[in-house]
C-alpha cells in the first residue's frame, strides 16, 4: 500500500462475500493492491460512482491466524477511516439462535459500535451472544475500535449467511491463487445481494450509485459439499 493517508469512508469486503460483491458489482479499475511479504491478498478500488474507498480482501490467500490482526492493523493504520463498513460471512449451521433456521429463512445479520441506521435494523438482525466471529474481520473491527475515541466510532459489520462451516485458516501464507476467481463457494440471490450493497452504502452515510447483477463469470466450486440444514439453538 501506499503512505500512510485519512480517508472518510471505507468498505472492507471479504472472503466469500467480498469475492461474490465484487465480481457483480461495478468496481471499475483496480487502483491499488495490498501484500503480505510477496502474497497479494486484497485489492483496492476507487470507483467514480462512489467516494468510498472499497477494499476486497482475501479473495485470492487466506491469511494465517498469526497474520490476521497484523494485516488488519496496518491496513487501519494505512488508511484511517473515519467510517467503516465490513462484509463477511457467518455459518448458518453453527450460528447459536432460540430457534433454528434454514438456510433459506437466514437473514442478513449486523454489528455495530454506534446507534445504527433504521434503514439497516429493518433489513437484518443483530448478530447476537454467544455467536462470535473469528477472523480478519474482527481483528479489522477491533483495530478500528482502537484507532479513534469511543465517541467517534461508526463502524457497522454485515454478515451474509453461508450454509457450511468454513475451513480452518491455513497454518502458513501460501501463494496468490488466482485459479478460481470463476468459482465461488456459494450464490447468494441477486435480490440479497442488492440489499447488502445497499445497506453497505448506508453504513458510510452514503447512497450505492450502482446496481448488484449476477456476475456471468460465476460457477459453484467442484468440491462443493452439502449445505447443512438449520443451526444450533438453545
Amino acid at each position: 500500500m501506499a503512505e500512510s493517508h485519512r480517508i472518510t469512508q471505507l468498505i472492507l469486503a471479504f472472503g466469500d462475500a467480498g469475492k461474490y460483491w465484487g465480481k457483480g458489482c461495478s468496481l471499475e479499475k483496480q487502483s491499488g493492491a495490498i501484500y503480505v511479504g510477496e502474497t497479494q491478498v486484497g485489492l483496492i478500488f476507487n470507483p467514480s460512482w462512489s467516494k468510498s474507498t472499497i477494499v476486497v480482501s482475501e479473495t485470492f490467500a487466506r491469511l494465517p491466524v498469526v497474520y490476521m490482526h497484523p494485516y488488519a492493523e496496518a491496513l487501519i493504520d494505512q488508511l484511517k477511516p473515519a467510517s467503516l463498513a465490513l462484509l463477511d460471512t457467518y455459518p448458518t449451521p453453527t450460528y447459536v439462535s432460540s430457534e433454528p433456521i434454514a438456510i433459506q429463512d437466514a437473514p442478513i445479520r449486523y454489528l455495530s459500535t454506534h446507534q445504527i441506521n433504521p434503514a439497516i435494523s429493518s433489513s437484518a438482525e443483530r448478530f447476537a451472544p454467544p455467536n462470535l466471529i473469528h477472523s480478519t474481520t474482527s481483528a479489522a473491527l477491533m483495530s478500528y475500535v482502537q484507532s479513534l475515541p469511543r465517541t467517534d466510532l461508526k463502524a457497522t459489520l454485515l454478515l451474509l449467511p453461508f450454509p457450511r462451516i468454513p475451513k480452518p485458516a491455513p497454518k502458513v501464507l501460501g501463494r496468490s491463487d488466482f485459479s478460481h476467481l470463476s468459482e465461488d463457494e456459494f450464490q447468494w440471490s441477486e435480490t440479497m445481494m442488492n440489499n447488502v450493497q445497499k445497506l453497505l452504502f448506508v453504513a458510510v452515510e452514503e447512497k450505492s450509485g450502482s446496481s448488484w447483477h449476477t456476475p456471468a463469470n460465476s460457477k459453484p466450486t467442484g468440491s462443493r459439499s452439502a449445505p447443512v440444514d438449520g443451526g444450533m439453538y438453545i
